[in-house]
């Protein structure tokens, strides 16, 4: 007999492999040019003080999703509202952040297209596990 939990225990592995740890405020002050005169800046190391809080929340919640999917089908799709909801969050802030440090930033439709795009990975994930 086939045990029912094995199925989303894949999904979750592969869903922490292929998700990756890092926010994208993380990843967009690693990609920051040091020596751009705008680096200095009060505004940009403001918003490299806000990176912390994102990278908390990325963590919360590569731990949170899985098991809540995981206890609960229910829960799957508050669960992807909630992640996307953080997501967008993310992606404005890690725009704002490059854009006050010297960099160009994200238009608001690679946003939308990154965050959409992860939100349906979360529903094809959570699809596939049950």
């Amino acid at each position: 007999m086939k045990n029912p939990y094995f199925s989303r225990l894949c999904v979750t592995l592969c869903t922490f492999a292929l998700a990756g740890c890092a926010s994208e405020s993380e990843l967009a002050a690693i990609r920051l040019d040091t020596n751009h005169p705008m680096y200095k800046s009060e505004a940009c190391q403001q918003a490299l003080s806000s990176v912390e809080s994102h990278k908390g929340a990325k963590s919360v919640s590569n731990v949170a999703t899985p098991v809540l999917v995981f206890l609960s089908a229910g829960l799957l799709l508050p669960v992807v509202a909630a992640n996307a909801g953080l997501d967008t969050v993310d992606r404005v802030d890690a725009s704002n952040l490059e854009m006050r440090c010297g960099g160009k930033g994200k238009t608001r439709e690679e946003i939308t297209e990154k965050v959409v795009g992860g939100a349906a990975f979360g529903l094809a994930g959570g699809a596939v596990g049950k």
